[in-house]
């Protein structure tokens, strides 16, 4: 099962990285890698481990959504709270959990990468496929690590001793380098299908997503725009800018053509005689690993898998005015994103729909989490083509590509006038087109975890807090999050606390 393998292979990291003080020999419990590591079953089984851990509870299940969502105040909150008022310190529960969860998947996948190589396998295809998921992997963690931490201490070799186990930490340039190395290396191993089925990466994954990361290396904190041009080359093997509305060969993707399948559209049942606006179908299952999927986590109701807790977490949320008010009335997406109920005796309210449950408890849900969605890479195509050429017209077709999914609704129905297209009009410069593009971003992800680390990369975080009526909790600060004091101390000297905490 998924959630026990992971939990067996990560706890000799564990007791490396939280433990030291304590630790004075390897427990029985844990699977020696010299033992563990001697055939194509023990390597899919380690790889399945570590995908589990990218699913978990600490990570894509639950922790990383809310490091991402909550503070960027997609959500109403109440006042004192730290989500709301944004006063995360040093002994901040989220710290401690994604570092913790990331630092046992890269070692689990360094553990598997060192010796995946001296396998034998019954084809070339299994093992490029199993070393480029795990290198992919590394890359989403170190990704994740990074933009939450800033500096952070770069393993890329396996963690077996006490010795190994606190490294200095990297410039942050240093982490991105080893990010594209990976992506790069997985890029070109990987096929445009994985052979071992979805929830693996793809070719298509490993591009995407480095288009992704040229795009963040040239915003805040390196504001490296030589990656402007890398950027664009990279979001161009992936997206036709002839027609952004579909992938360039060898590619197979495209926008899901209804804004609806991409998410399970349920109503919490508190709100079930509420309905929602428009047409939207309430109870259709999304299109899960649809055309749009360039990267997507896969979660599992059978009893003994992953599951998603996510959707439930957020089932039935208020949505904060802010949002509520940024989106056209006529805009499908806002339908789709959020619904209104007039039952309620404190009046109209505006509730989140993309992620509601599917299960009878909190952790038994099946929602997929689409992490890399090909709008994404369509709205990269717009804002990197912008950097480097300005607004031209491969720029506007790629931002009306988004625009017009969102203005024909639900399939069948008439298309309608909301959202219009852009044109030289509205944006003759570059900076006008960056408001229209960071605009329609929000837009097209709200509640999907993008906006706070967009707003951070494009220096407009203390713009969007004060946008939203909180001035006072605006601190430089937020630029990181504080890194676990525990870790601190472990790391003798080797970690410093970001400025601020």
């Amino acid at each position: 099962m998924k959630n026990i393998i992971y939990l067996t292979l990560t706890l000799f990291l564990f007791c490396l990285t939280s433990c030291e003080d304590e630790l004075n020999e390897v427990p029985l419990t844990t699977i020696s890698p010299n033992n563990f590591y001697q055939s194509q079953s023990d390597l899919e089984l380690a790889t399945l481990g570590a995908i589990g851990l990218h699913s978990s509870l600490d990570l894509y299940s639950w922790g990383i959504h809310y490091a991402q969502t909550w503070p960027a105040g997609d959500y109403k909150r109440g006042p004192g709270d730290p989500w709301e008022n944004l006063s995360f310190e040093s002994n901040w529960f989220f710290s401690s959990l994604l570092w913790d969860a990331n630092y046992k998947l890269i070692n689990n996948v360094n553990l598997a990468l060192d010796r995946i190589d001296g396998i034998e396998f019954e084809s070339e295809e299994k093992k490029d496929a199993l070393k480029g998921e795990l290198l992919f992997l590394r890359a989403v963690s170190y990704f994740d690590l990074v933009r939450l931490f800033g500096k952070v201490p770069l393993h890329l070799s396996p963690t077996v001793d006490l010795a190994g186990s606190s490294l200095p930490e990297s410039e942050i340039a240093e982490v991105y380098e080893a990010i594209v190395d990976d992506l790069k290396m997985a890029e070109t191993i990987l096929g445009l299908e994985n052979p071992y089925g979805n929830g693996y990466a793809t070719k298509g994954s490993a591009t995407g997503l480095l288009a992704k990361i040229y795009i963040f290396m040239a915003g805040h904190p390196l504001k490296d725009t030589s990656k402007w041009a890398l950027a664009l080359e990279q979001v161009k093997k992936i997206v036709d800018s002839n027609n952004p509305s579909i992938s360039a060969s060898p590619y197979n993707y495209s926008l899901e053509p209804d804004f609806q399948n991409l998410f399970y559209l349920v109503v919490s049942p508190a709100f079930s005689g509420s309905g929602g606006t428009g047409s939207v179908t309430i109870g259709q299952p999304a299109n899960e690993n649809g055309p749009e999927a360039v990267y997507e986590i896969n979660f599992d109701q059978t009893p003994g898998l992953i599951s998603s807790a996510f959707p439930t977490s957020v089932s039935g949320l208020l949505i904060n005015d802010w949002l509520r008010t940024y989106f056209e009335d006529d805009d499908y997406r806002k339908q789709v994103t959020m619904v209104t109920t007039n039952t309620d005796p404190l009046g109209s309210l505006f509730l989140e729909k993309k992620f509601q449950s599917t299960g009878s408890t909190w952790n038994d849900n099946s929602n997929n989490w689409t992490y890399l969605r090909f709008a994404n890479l369509i709205l990269y195509l717009a804002e990197a083509e912008n950097e480097v050429n300005g607004p031209t017209q491969i720029a506007f077709d790629a931002l009306n590509a988004v625009r017009e999914r969102a203005r024909k609704g639900k399939n069948g129905e008439p298309e309608r006038a909301t959202p219009a297209d852009y044109t030289t009009t509205d944006a003759s410069t570059k900076e006008e087109f960056r408001q229209l593009l960071y605009r329609e971003r929000v837009l097209e992800f709200a509640c999907e975890g993008e906006n706070w680390f967009d707003w951070i990369r494009t220096e407009r975080l203390e713009e969007m807090i004060n946008f939203q009526g909180r001035p006072q909790y605006y601190k430089p600060r937020l630029e990181f999050f504080p890194k676990p004091q525990a870790q601190i101390t472990l790391g003798n000297g080797n970690l410093t606390q970001n400025t601020g905490y």
